[in-house]
């Protein structure tokens, strides 16, 4: 066959086939993969390649991984399955990630709106007062739904009052939206929220 020609699959996996049982010398062999560098597969190549290591084992061409006994093998084995880290160690561990130990502390920049409202009083609050009212928004008595807790007397201005249930009220996501749009955000009074709910 001339060289430069083009031929078939069949023709270049006979001719495959054919050289398996040659080998090159390592001076042959560095040439080429010096001449192959940065040059990649065809379709062809990469089934010719995958088709030759067929039947060969992967990794280490053989060789053991582990220089370990069996017994060794089957103890490390046995750690792994069930293995769950004691309570005292995974206290230690939750310990030695939080605040300005952990990896993500930039200097304590979480405001203190937003830690008030991640904390289990805030999550407790909002509980109660959707149970209190039904899980049903106070405008539009449509019960479920996206609902957002209301506080009545303005969460800024009466920090005493943030937690207490009788200051929260069950208004739906588009609703609560709605009452800020029309009466803002800063100085919420009731007078406000009764005015909204009439409307």
């Amino acid at each position: 066959m001339i060289k430069g020609s083009h031929c078939s699959i069949e023709q270049k996996q006979k001719m495959r086939l054919a050289k398996l049982g040659k080998k090159h010398t390592p001076e042959h062999s560095s040439k080429i993969s010096i001449a192959n560098k940065g040059r990649k597969n065809s379709d062809i190549s990469k089934m010719n390649i995958s088709m030759g290591k067929k039947g060969k084992p992967n990794g280490l061409l053989g060789k053991k991984r582990c220089q370990c006994s069996e017994e060794t093998k089957k103890k490390i084995s046995k750690k792994l399955v069930g293995y769950k880290p004691s309570k005292e160690s995974r206290e230690k561990h939750s310990k030695s990630i939080k605040g300005d130990k952990s990896h993500f502390w930039k200097g304590g920049l979480t405001s203190k709106n937003k830690l008030i409202r991640g904390s289990i009083e805030y999550r407790l609050w909002r509980e109660a007062v959707f149970s209190r009212d039904n899980w049903t928004c106070q405008k539009t008595r449509i019960k479920g739904g996206k609902i957002h807790p209301h506080h009545i007397q303005n969460f800024a201005q009466y920090p005493e009052l943030r937690f207490a249930i009788d200051n929260g009220i069950t208004l739906s996501e588009k609703s609560h939206r709605e009452f800020h749009k029309i009466y803002g955000r800063r100085n919420n009074t009731k007078e406000q929220l009764e005015e909204y709910l009439k409307k």
